[in-house]
């Protein structure tokens, strides 16, 4: 039988990311803080801003796979 790898796998995908994303946000030639690296792991968006985040929430306005979709529907 063989051995299940998923463990091994998340773990290999997660130092992978680590390794990546250690420099993200502007912060070269410093590195993220282990606490930082590990939400930067989970999330690759650090904030919610008006530029990242969902225009509805912020222009009353549809995403664009909505605005995608009503154009198949109409």
């Amino acid at each position: 039988m063989m051995k299940d790898l998923s463990r091994a796998l998340r773990r290999h995908h997660a130092a992978r990311l680590k390794k990546k994303r250690q420099y993200y946000f502007y912060r070269w030639p410093k590195r993220l803080t282990l606490a930082e690296l590990g939400s930067v792991l989970n999330t690759a968006t650090r904030c919610s801003c008006f530029m990242c985040g969902n225009p509805r929430k912020y222009f009353k306005e549809r995403s664009v796979q909505e605005k995608r979709w009503m154009q198949v529907v109409e």
